[in-house]
């Protein structure tokens, strides 16, 4: 117990590493759902195999941490939608002041023409695939899996926020493809050959956010999202 009494006078950690994630394909952040993926870092300060820690990656592409402890990283976008990414190393952080970090990453899809409808509470959605790389270093773009369509009541729309009723594996709730994507887009011009639609029901009075969303077969299976639509039904 004696050994419990001392007073721990160590400093809080308060190193600062910011940034974002960019999309290549636009210079624009990258767009997901909220904390859908990370910023994967290894303090190498006093250690060359150290446990790896994560920072999550907000919805609108950003990250920021503020209780690191000042050091040498390594740092890495993790398991979000996108073509892997280089490690950057040797990434300094902390010396009173804020670092920043941003990557470009290449999104494995982009939803493209999206579209919604409204017919009294009716909604239709649709949207066109877009793949900005069929192959990178040697490996083909993984098969596409499905299109789903998320709704949500709040800001946060994606598959972590989402109105569960329209999350089911049926015909009408999403659009299973398992193709590759030279079945998807047989002209080759880096776009599906067909515009895929959804039509769902809505109740009266509430007020959705909408977007479609579409992933492929790799580890994690995120999605790719289109930007988030604002529709209100009304009352009557």
């Amino acid at each position: 117990m004696a050994s419990c009494m001392g007073i721990d006078n160590f400093d809080e950690p308060d190193a600062h590493v910011t940034g974002r994630l960019i999309d290549s394909t636009t210079g624009e952040n990258f767009i997901t759902d909220h904390c859908d993926h990370e910023i994967r870092i290894w303090e190498k300060s006093f250690s060359l195999d150290p446990t790896p820690q994560g920072i999550p990656v907000k919805s609108d592409g950003t990250y920021n941490n503020t209780k690191l402890f000042a050091g040498t990283y390594d740092m890495l976008p993790y398991n979000g939608p996108y073509w892997p990414a280089d490690t950057i190393a040797g990434v300094k952080i902390g010396g009173g002041k804020k670092a920043v970090q941003n990557f470009e990453v290449i999104p494995y899809l982009k939803i493209i023409d999206f579209e919604t409808k409204l017919e009294g509470v009716m909604l239709t959605m649709s949207c066109r695939l877009q793949a900005p790389l069929t192959e990178r270093k040697g490996i083909a773009l993984p098969q596409v899996l499905e299109i789903r369509p998320f709704l949500s009541l709040t800001q946060f729309c994606g598959a972590a926020n989402r109105i569960d009723y329209y999350w089911r594996n049926e015909p009408d709730f999403r659009i299973n493809l398992r193709r590759t994507w030279d079945r998807i887009d047989t002209n080759g011009d880096g776009i599906s050959d067909d515009t895929y639609k959804l039509t769902l029901e809505l109740k009266k009075g509430y007020t959705y956010n909408v977007r479609m969303g579409a992933n492929v077969n790799y580890t994690h299976q995120k999605f790719n999202y289109s930007e988030i639509v604002k529709i209100a039904v009304p009352n009557d």
